[in-house]
């Protein structure tokens, strides 16, 4: 032969034993399918979900979702690199590294390009906090198993950030405790609660997240409104010559007609709803809010990048303000650790929380893994972050990945092995954020945590469940804030896979959001009969219903948007 291989020689055996299955394949295929539909186990037909063709059924636009609005991949980003070993860190030595992160940190703030600080492979530990406050900075490891950032000590001993003194003073001066009488529970809340992190991003000085009014200074008011239609991508405004192109600008809505506001039955899609005193108690605030992206300004029409959320009317008198933000950071490749303690209490937590962003867009945080923290992500007042690859484990958690006062979020790939008290969440004030392709294997919860959160999606998530006493959606959140959500939070092939056994196959009722308005729910599937009790207005298809040909509605819409 040619090659000098013999005809016996594996590598001739290899190529006749492919040429065998190219020529009997088909055969073999056949066959094999032959055999499944004897047995009654033939692939089963999709189905068409028909909410997507029923224009009666408002379903919201989840594509603009996440970094650059789902429309780019996560950069690689380059950039001046300060490595934090140059600065006297020591993998694996067991001594602090605080300092040497902090040189690197502060090195990186002064330079005027592109930075990212590099933990490489090893562990290494942390004590204080580490701020990032500026554009364009990316936190880099070796990888999520690879480098370790190991914390022994919970925030509660480390000394308070001025980021977190108005928490601290809104928690005393509400009396906010977790009261618990079955358990002995009477304790002040945390504020690591649900707040604060040891890598947090945040636009210098701007406060993280408001909350108490005396705080509140005037916003930079850059144009009046004067009209709009939800979904559109055009308005009026009475004079656009504080606007221009590429500016990220926020979209206000204002309840100044109290209790009975119009703003109020639009927002809860004109159900009858019982509905908390934040709605009208400061009606010199926003009620809710939109950061969106100025493409092009015409005469008084200005054409932003995202849909309007709502419609745009004069007697809620919308207007647009300036938003001081970061943008182009990046977390990513890198473990984070904490000393194991037993979770304390809800609210109660010690604050073994890993990453807190706040006032942040267009940013990212991806393939990175947790142990044993109180909370793995926080955000509040962000919009468009994609958090990807991330894996949580260890003992209890408050939240692993928490979505809080944020639009545009978009939170993928997520494996969630801890148990954690809020699994999924969609905290107050979210908006147009998006959960999707997430497992959860101990004691999972979709949560939507009372704060008008509104037009979120859960989609293409499968979670395990071992305890038939356990209800997998929660309505958490504090009743001066009630219902639960707002309209149109969506739920999209969604699989709840017990655990236990189930030897008659009865149909578990799963206790759904029973204060709130307007949910859709498509493709809700079990390995046992499900039945949902989610009364008020909701539209329902596909429940018990497997093989839905649209596996995920965020992938189907963006697809669909850009033409793929």
């Amino acid at each position: 032969m040619e090659d000098g291989w013999g005809v016996n020689h594996p590598k001739n055996m290899k190529e006749k034993l492919l040429g065998y299955w190219c020529r009997y394949k088909l055969i073999i295929i056949f066959l094999l399918l032959s055999v499944l539909i004897a047995f009654g186990c033939a692939p089963k037909e999709e189905w068409n979900p028909q909410v997507l063709s029923n224009e009666d059924i408002f379903i919201p636009d989840f594509s603009f979702s996440g970094y650059k609005w789902g429309e780019t991949e996560i950069p690689i980003a380059d950039g001046e690199v300060f490595n934090i070993v140059d600065f006297g860190a020591i993998p694996n030595d067991k001594k602090d590294d605080t300092e040497a992160m902090k040189n690197a940190f502060q090195a990186a703030h002064k330079f005027e390009g592109n930075v990212i600080v590099y933990f490489p492979e090893g562990r290494f530990i942390l004590k204080d906090f580490l701020f990032i406050e500026r554009s364009n900075f990316v936190l880099r490891g070796a990888g999520k198993s690879k480098t370790t950032l190991y914390m022994p000590l919970a925030l509660n001993e480390i000394p308070i950030p001025e980021y977190q003194k108005e928490l601290e003073e809104y928690l005393l001066l509400n009396d906010k405790r977790q009261r618990e009488r079955e358990r002995g529970v009477d304790e002040p809340f945390s504020i690591y609660s649900w707040s604060g992190g040891y890598i947090w991003a945040n636009y210098p000085h701007e406060r993280g997240k408001p909350y108490l009014s005396k705080y509140n200074t005037e916003q930079n008011r850059l144009a009046k409104i004067t009209s709009g239609t939800r979904g559109d991508f055009t308005f009026e405004v009475e004079d656009p010559s504080k606007l221009s192109p590429e500016m990220i600008v926020r979209i206000n809505w204002y309840n100044k007609e109290g209790e009975q506001s119009s703003l109020i039955n639009y927002l809860y899609d004109d159900q009858d709803i019982n509905v908390g005193v934040r709605h009208w108690e400061s009606p010199e605030i926003p009620l809710t809010k939109q950061e969106v992206t100025i493409l092009k300004i015409d005469g008084n029409k200005i054409t932003v990048k995202e849909p309007l959320l709502h419609d745009l009317k004069t007697e809620w008198f919308n207007d647009i303000t300036e938003w001081n933000y970061l943008s182009e950071v990046g977390i990513e490749d890198i473990g984070f650790e904490f000393l194991y303690q037993e979770y304390n209490y809800h609210h109660v937590e010690y604050g073994f929380n890993a990453i807190y962003l706040t006032n942040t867009t267009h940013s990212w945080i991806k393939n990175v893994k947790f142990r044993n923290g109180d909370n793995g992500i926080l955000t509040d007042v962000c919009s468009n972050i994609t958090i990807e690859n991330v894996e949580v484990y260890g003992r209890k958690y408050h939240y692993g990945v928490h979505v809080g006062d944020c639009y545009n979020i978009l939170a993928k790939d997520l494996y969630i092995q801890a148990p954690v008290v809020h699994t999924f969440t969609f905290n107050t004030g979210s908006k147009s954020c998006v959960y999707t392709n997430c497992v959860a294997t101990t004691m999972p919860t979709f949560d939507q945590h009372s704060g008008l959160n509104y037009q979120n999606l859960f989609d293409n998530c499968t979670v395990y469940i071992d305890d038939p006493e356990h209800n997998p959606l929660t309505m958490g959140g504090a009743k001066y804030w009630s219902p639960s959500h707002a309209a149109f939070s969506t739920f999209w092939n969604i699989h709840f896979e017990y655990l236990f056994d189930n030897p008659n196959n009865d149909t578990i009722k799963i206790k759904g959001v029973t204060d709130s308005p307007s949910a859709r729910l498509v493709g809700l599937t079990s390995n046992y009969p499900i039945l949902f009790d989610y009364p008020i207005n909701t539209y329902s298809e596909g429940i018990n219903k497997k093989g839905i040909s649209i596996k995920s509605l965020y992938e189907y819409q963006l697809a669909q948007r850009l033409g793929k």
